[in-house]
């Protein structure tokens, strides 16, 4: 059986003959002609499937990232024998691989996300450990940290975890023979936007979530823990945007702190506290009266 879909800009699946997505885009165009349109100038990624094979089109230069994130994600519920992957630029190519962890790499290869348009939604703001008050949980988990001499324990952290912040954690391995940092696991505790979507992350690099650009952004205090050893601790006040989802904000404390796991692997585990209290954003000044 041959089907071809297509993923808008929003991270939506359609499928590509249906009359809602002409109408939708009050497009005279139909079928296979639109297909081509929607690809080539509004950024859409259209999928075929073929009896396990999959042939992928779309075209780098303007390519919505959440049209890409929605593709990625879908391909993670995917039983595939090989993926054909179709770019265009000024003429197409094309590449085979294999698998969908190795289609997935090759799709954010070509894809460049460029970070300055995206500038004003992450913030963040260090804050020093030593003003972590006795009261916040997430002191719990720093002095279970310290009283784990570097090694994880999942037995003993996690109902610390469960008590702290109602599982909401990411754990992250990082290994020296890969530059990558790849999601681990991921706790039930997270919004239920995030659970879905980073639980289809698990083994996956922490760049690689559905929102590719908060994605590449979240991991650079994952790396920073592992280059000192140390715990680090800030606020982030971030807007996201996830597959099919208006865009969001979310406020929140992070801790991440570094376990040895193996004499060849380091796990960084992530633990978050929602604060809707936390606002890092600018506020316009009032004009005189």
């Amino acid at each position: 059986m041959v089907r071809t879909l297509l993923f808008d800009d929003q991270g939506e699946m359609w499928d590509a003959n249906s009359p809602l997505l002409a109408e939708s885009l009050c497009a005279s165009l139909f079928g296979e002609d639109l297909l081509k349109y929607v690809v080539r100038n509004l950024g859409f990624v259209a999928v075929t499937e073929n009896n396990g094979s999959l042939r992928l089109r779309l075209r780098p230069s303007i390519v919505s990232q959440t049209a890409l994130s929605g593709v990625l994600y879908w391909l993670h519920d995917q039983t595939i024998e090989r993926v054909m992957i179709s770019l265009l630029d000024r003429d197409w190519t094309h590449e085979l691989v294999r698998t969908r962890e190795g289609a997935a790499r090759r799709l954010l290869a070509h894809v460049k996300v460029n970070l300055e348009d995206r500038r004003g939604d992450f913030l963040n703001q260090p804050r020093p450990l030593h003003a972590l008050e006795r009261s916040s949980p997430l002191r719990g988990l720093l002095d279970a940290w310290s009283d784990c001499d570097g090694k994880y324990d999942a037995e003993r952290l996690r109902p610390v975890i469960e008590k702290a912040v109602n599982g909401r954690f990411v754990l992250v391995e990082a290994s020296p023979s890969s530059p990558g940092l790849f999601i681990k696991d991921v706790g039930g505790g997270l919004t239920n936007t995030g659970k879905y979507w980073l639980s289809r992350s698990i083994g996956l690099r922490v760049e690689d979530q559905p929102d590719y650009a908060y994605g590449k952004w979240v991991a650079a205090p994952y790396r920073q823990v592992l280059n000192t050893g140390e715990p680090n601790l800030e606020d982030v006040d971030a807007v996201i945007t996830w597959p099919g989802n208006p865009r969001r904000s979310y406020r929140y404390r992070r801790l991440v702190v570094p376990f040895n796991s193996t004499p060849d692997s380091t796990l960084l585990l992530g633990v978050t506290l929602v604060d809707p209290n936390i606002d890092l954003r600018v506020k316009p000044r009032q004009e005189p009266s």
